[in-house]
C-alpha cells in the first residue's frame, strides 16, 4: 500500500508540474537589424543562430525607415531603432521599448584643408549629418546651444549618401555614426582624398551633459509581447550575452567575423576599425535603467516623454 501511495504522490507531482508549467513558446522572432552599433552587437546571437530561423529571423536594414512599414504591418515583431524615432513614434507603432543597445557612436570627419580641434572651432561653419529623424540632430544642437555657438546643419537624405560625399570630397565637415564612418574614410582614400575623425561627439556631450547620450534601442510590438512574453524574456537574455561577447576586447577576431559574416559591414577592415572606436558604445540597457536613461536624455534633447508603459521590465 505505502509502495502504491508512493507512486501516486510523484505521478500527481509530476502532473501539477506539467500544468504548471505549461507548453513551452517556441514561437520564433522577426527581428529587424539596423547596419550599426546595434547590428554589432547582435552579431554573436545571429552567428550563433544562422542555421536556425525557428528560434530568431534576422533582417538587416540599412535605415529604420525602410523598416519601420514592416514593424507596423506586422512582418516584423522587433527593430532597432534610435531612441528619439522610438518614442515619438511609440503609440503609433503600438511597441514598447525593451532595451537600450547603443551609446554615443558619433563621430566629426573633416578633410585635409579644415581642422577642427574642439567644439567651439565650428562656430560659424556648416556640417553635415544624415537622416532628419536620426537622433544626430537634436544631439548635435544641444550641444551647441549648451556652448552657445552658431552652426548651420544640413541634413542629407541618409548615411550612405553622406558617405558617398565624404568620399568624393563634396563635404568638408561631416557627422557619421560608425561604422559609416570608417567606411567613408576608406572610401575617400581610395579616392585620393584624406579625411579624418577630429572630434569624439559623445566625448564633447559628456562635457556638457550628466545624461548618458542614448542613441539606439530596440523595440518590440505590443501585440507580439503580449502574447509570447517568455519568448522576448529569453531573447533578452540571448541578446545581453551576444553584446557581452562583442564588446569583450579578447573576443576581437571573432567578434570582428561575426560582424563581417552578419552583413553589418562589406569588409574586415572596416569592421575593424568601426568596433574598435566603438568599445563602451555597444550595450546592453534594460529595467529601470533604462528608463532612467531614457527619461534624462529625452528631457536634455526636448523630446516629449512617451508613457509609463513604454517602458518594459521583465
Amino acid at each position: 500500500m505505502k509502495k502504491i501511495i508512493s507512486i501516486l504522490l510523484v505521478f500527481a507531482t509530476v502532473v501539477l508540474l506539467a500544468v504548471s508549467c505549461g507548453p513551452v513558446d517556441t514561437t520564433a522572432i522577426k527581428i529587424g537589424v539596423l547596419n550599426g552599433p546595434t547590428g554589432m552587437g547582435m552579431a554573436q546571437l545571429i552567428d550563433e543562430n544562422k542555421d536556425n530561423e525557428d528560434k530568431y529571423i534576422f533582417t538587416n536594414y540599412a535605415s529604420p525607415d525602410l523598416a519601420i512599414p514592416l514593424l507596423m504591418k506586422g512582418e516584423l515583431d522587433m527593430l532597432c531603432l534610435p531612441t528619439n524615432v522610438a518614442a515619438l513614434q511609440a503609440e503609433k507603432l503600438d511597441v514598447s521599448v525593451i532595451a537600450i543597445n547603443c551609446l554615443g557612436s558619433l563621430y566629426l570627419l573633416t578633410d585635409s584643408k579644415t581642422t577642427v580641434s574642439s567644439i567651439e572651432d565650428l562656430d560659424g561653419k556648416t556640417i553635415y549629418t544624415s537622416v532628419a529623424n536620426s537622433t544626430t540632430v537634436p544631439i548635435l544642437n544641444y550641444i551647441f546651444d549648451s556652448v552657445d555657438i552658431d552652426v548651420k546643419i544640413e541634413v542629407m537624405a541618409d548615411h550612405p549618401a553622406l558617405a558617398a560625399a565624404v568620399a568624393n570630397n563634396e563635404v568638408s565637415i561631416a557627422v557619421l555614426p560608425e561604422p559609416m564612418a570608417s567606411t567613408a574614410i576608406t572610401n575617400a582614400q581610395a579616392k585620393g582624398n584624406t579625411y579624418t575623425i577630429d572630434l569624439n561627439i559623445s566625448q564633447e556631450w559628456d562635457k556638457v551633459s550628466d545624461t548618458p547620450l542614448a542613441m539606439g534601442c530596440i523595440v518590440v510590438k505590443n501585440s507580439f509581447l503580449a502574447e509570447h512574453k517568455s519568448v522576448v524574456d529569453s531573447f533578452l537574455n540571448d541578446y545581453k550575452d551576444s553584446i557581452e561577447y562583442i564588446n569583450n576586447k579578447d573576443n576581437f577576431e571573432s567578434a570582428v567575423d561575426m560582424i563581417v559574416k552578419a552583413g553589418i559591414t562589406p569588409k574586415e577592415a572596416l569592421a575593424k576599425s568601426a568596433l574598435a572606436n566603438l568599445y563602451g558604445s555597444i550595450v546592453y540597457i534594460d529595467g529601470d535603467d533604462m528608463k532612467t536613461t531614457l527619461v534624462g536624455f529625452y528631457n536634455a534633447i526636448g523630446q516629449a516623454l512617451p508613457k509609463d508603459d513604454f517602458y518594459y521590465e521583465k
